[in-house]
């Protein structure tokens, strides 16, 4: 109450009437002591120093956990392009056998066509004149 009436008093040496100065500190001293932080309030709370000391570290952390995910990343890289490797050495192998294959064939069909070919032409009655 005496915080309430120093204000008050200070307020009505200002120049303001004694009620409105009564009113004026009234609200003041509530809005003050509601509102306020004290020390004690602030105490716990911390420092912009060890606010920034916590960023440091974790921006510390940050970077090793990202050294660590792009190691990952290339081992894991790496993994596929050694297997896509070996899928496409083994994919040329099947596709020469094919090949081969093909060949194969179609000369034996070039070889039966031709038999049949000349079979056929030998058979065939030569008309003259």
């Amino acid at each position: 109450m005496s915080d309430r009436l120093t204000l008050a008093n200070a307020i009505e040496d200002a120049g303001m009437p004694r009620d409105k100065a009564e009113r004026l500190a009234s609200v003041l001293h509530d809005a003050f002591r509601e509102g306020v932080a004290t020390k004690a309030d602030i105490a716990p709370l911390a420092t912009k120093a060890d606010v920034e000391a916590s960023a440091a570290v974790l921006r510390g952390e940050l970077a090793a956990v990202a050294t660590d995910v792009r190691t990952v990343v290339r081992a894991e890289l790496q993994a596929v392009r050694t297997e896509v490797q070996g899928v496409r050495t083994e994919l040329k192998g099947e596709m020469a056998l094919i090949e081969r294959r093909l060949l194969t064939r179609l000369g034996g069909l070039i070889v039966v066509a031709v038999g049949v070919l000349i079979a056929a032409l030998r058979h065939w009655p030569i008309a003259g004149p």
